[in-house]
């Protein structure tokens, strides 16, 4: 790619990629992991509150792992038990209701439809595991429509750090600054701002305060490539994080 960062390819769209978080943005599943959270740490003997499920939507699994492995552990769990240990057991639990009962979240397949027929390629930047992404792809049927993902564990700092994101723009070889990143939470709303390109955030189960930089949808119901290569020609004048150039 020759063409300067703020300069628009000739005849072309300035638009270069869209990324998607998965969780609430892409498939129905926020409500199955605040219930797979619930059920995980009270069945094994201490509390955790639907708010506190709330709290850490959109977080990396490091940080919501974590929370209730040490919940666990202050009502007894053995200390050995570790983040992960309580992530993967979590995930069983959601994976399983994925597969009974997870679909699309409103107009996504119709987007998904509409950016691989202009040809701009789509990504998964999401806190959760391969499994649960690709088991969410096949029950919704859109396992060809990504050229990449970028699962939980494959970054040392989840979101709202950039890292997934950049990553992301780095398999695809587009500039951040050209994507519009799609997001249902704050922290992941931040984690694509950061990554310096343009978000559009969509509320699921998390209210999403209106943001400097950021744009707000109700659903992805209607939107086209054309409003999201014009939300990308928008944001080109726009100043690039500095965490950008320091990941």
């Amino acid at each position: 790619m020759t063409s300067s960062l703020n300069t628009p390819d000739a005849g072309g769209l300035a638009l270069e990629a869209v990324l998607w978080d998965f969780d609430g943005t892409l498939v129905d599943t926020e409500p199955m992991w605040f219930a797979a959270e619930i059920e995980y740490v009270t069945s094994r003997g201490a509390p955790w509150l639907p708010e506190e499920s709330r709290s850490y939507a959109g977080a990396a699994w490091t940080t919501s792992g974590q929370a209730m492995r040490d919940r666990l552990v202050e009502y007894g769990a053995d200390p050995s038990l570790t983040a992960w240990d309580v992530y993967d057991g979590v995930t069983d639990v959601v994976v399983e209701r994925l597969l009974a009962e997870g679909a699309p979240m409103p107009g996504v397949l119709e987007l998904l439809e509409l950016t691989c027929a202009a040809g701009v390629p789509n990504a998964i930047v999401s806190a959760s595991q391969a499994r649960l992404i690709e088991a969410g792809l096949r029950v919704i049927g859109a396992t060809d429509m990504f050229a990449a993902v970028v699962a939980g564990p494959m970054v040392s700092h989840g979101k709202p750090a950039p890292d997934g994101y950049l990553l992301a723009t780095r398999l695809l070889d587009v500039r951040p600054h050209r994507c519009v990143v799609l997001e249902d939470s704050p922290t992941g709303c931040e984690s694509g701002q950061r990554a310096g390109a343009q978000v559009i955030g969509v509320p699921s189960v998390v209210p999403l305060p209106a943001t400097r930089g950021q744009l707000r949808r109700t659903s992805l119901v209607g939107l086209t490539v054309d409003e999201l290569d014009g939300a990308v020609r928008a944001h080109l004048d726009e100043p690039v994080p500095d965490d950008v150039n320091a990941v």
